[in-house]
């Protein structure tokens, strides 16, 4: 700043091209003189001060979409005090250049976050999964089947007598889920899988799958049911379709906040996202719980039955896979989709 003059490139709002101009005030006017002697002489009153962000130029805006820039902030702003929007201008700057505040800010909006992806996706992704028609479930699960079958899932091996005993067990207990919920059919089905070993899976439009090995682990037909209860609670809470709508919502905040769709790529970014939806998984799995143990207390199956096919299941999975290996490799309770067994077999038994 000379002479009560600041200096700055003058656009006129026509074109991208910047003149070198200088600006200074006289009374109630401004006078800027740029490019070969050209002048403007705007009032006061048209004219706003732009919002400075940290040390970038600030921005004079005039009538007509012209605009004069000035790395001399400080100058600028003096020079134009009282003007148009210099009150906001000077309590932003004061805002963003307190470290107090953008601490407090920082950590309100990590904590905002946090509870939109904790308890707000959820939330959200609950109330659209029942909104959704049945069909689209039915679709999904569908498709899921194909690819299963494709993948991991073989034909049973199961003999007809073995199989029919299942489905025998299992018909008064469909026939009460069906009477109860009239909208969401189950649809139960056996397969063999040497990849996927003893487990059973519901998925979306109310088909849930029994392997062989899980039937040949159990040791008596309640141990079955309390299965199926567990996985009917799945279906009857919708939550293969809820696990596609949060796990979508996640990435829309993932890109959101990054402003980057390659940065989902990012293992510092999308570890939050994992360790989110593995906490949703863990959620679901409590509440299949929950509805298997009201289910077995109500038509007066002992919850124990649960418990103890869970305790062979579990030393199934503890058991080395070969002669060389001493122990198990086991997944920690933080990176697991399921709560921890003890903590289900110990609730059940009680």
């Amino acid at each position: 700043m000379s002479e009560g003059w600041v200096q700055g490139l003058f656009f006129d709002g026509r074109r991208s091209r910047g003149y070198p101009a200088r600006l200074r005030r006289q009374q109630q006017r401004l006078r800027i003189e740029y490019g070969d002697g050209a002048c403007l002489e705007p009032e006061l009153r048209d004219v706003r001060l732009g919002t400075r962000v940290g040390q970038a130029g600030c921005y004079l805006h005039l009538p007509e979409g012209a605009a004069f820039e000035s790395p001399e902030s400080d100058a600028l702003a003096a020079l134009l005090k009282g003007a148009k929007g210099e009150r906001g201008s000077a309590w932003l700057r004061r805002l963003e250049s307190s470290y107090r505040l953008i601490l407090v800010s920082a950590l309100a909006m990590l904590l905002m976050v946090t509870a939109g992806v904790l308890y707000g996706v959820p939330w959200v992704s609950r109330h659209i999964a029942h909104a959704l028609p049945v069909e689209l479930e039915n679709v999904m699960g569908q498709s899921s089947l194909a690819t299963l079958e494709r993948m991991w899932l073989e034909p049973s091996a199961l003999d007809e007598t073995r199989r029919q005993h299942v489905q025998d067990a299992f018909a008064p207990h469909l026939a009460r889920f069906a009477e109860r919920y009239p909208e969401q059919p189950i649809e139960v089905r056996f397969h063999a899988s040497p990849a996927i070993g003893a487990n059973a899976l519901a998925l979306p439009g109310g088909i849930v799958i029994f392997t062989d090995d899980m039937l040949a682990l159990a040791e008596h037909d309640d141990e079955l049911v309390a299965i199926l209860a567990h996985e009917v609670g799945h279906v009857v809470h919708r939550h293969g379709l809820r696990r596609v709508v949060q796990g979508s919502l996640v990435l829309w905040l993932v890109m959101a906040m990054t402003g980057d769709l390659s940065a989902a790529s990012d293992l510092l970014v999308t570890m939050p996202a994992v360790l989110a939806s593995l906490n949703y998984s863990r959620a679901m799995e409590r509440e299949a719980d929950d509805f298997a143990l009201r289910y077995l207390t109500d038509n007066g199956i002992a919850p124990a039955h649960f418990a103890h096919i869970l305790q062979r299941l579990e030393r199934e999975a503890q058991r080395p896979a070969g002669k060389q290996e001493e122990q198990a490799w086991r997944v920690p309770d933080v990176l697991s989709s399921h709560p921890p067994t003890p903590e289900r077999i110990r609730r059940f038994l009680e």
